[in-house]
């Protein structure tokens, strides 16, 4: 390789970095006005299983309880996943923020007894 294109590839290799970093998301704080919803996965799904918020910012607090059968949570528009925490094998938690507009989603335990529930967003 030249000595004018070893610059170029790693100029172009730390874009490549940087362009995966901030698709992977980032550690920044969700909003301080988001509205926090907590869960529980358990065998027999999402506890509770349908919730009521806001439209705009929302996070999800997700803790596995104490089951092998239930360990992602998701948050569906239609069939579409817009938001998930996986693998949350007995006693772990996590989070994850969205920013949603009003309407109808659904909460997915897949595994649990019962594994849909409802999410109902309302203007703010």
């Amino acid at each position: 390789m030249s000595r004018t294109l070893v610059p170029a590839a790693i100029a172009l290799a730390l874009t490549a970095s940087a362009l995966v970093a901030t698709a992977c998301g980032s550690s920044e704080d969700p909003p301080p006005n988001a509205k926090k919803l907590s869960f529980e996965l358990t065998d027999s799904g999402c506890v509770p299983s349908s919730a009521k918020a806001p439209a705009g910012p929302v996070v999800f607090e997700v803790e596995n309880t104490g089951t092998a059968k239930v360990t992602e949570f998701e948050v569906l528009d239609g069939e579409e996943i817009v938001g998930e925490k996986e693998d949350l094998t007995e006693g772990l938690s996590g989070e994850f923020d969205l920013d949603l507009d009003p309407g109808q989603y659904t909460i997915y335990c897949p595994g649990g007894t019962t594994e849909r529930g409802a999410l109902t967003v309302v203007k703010g």
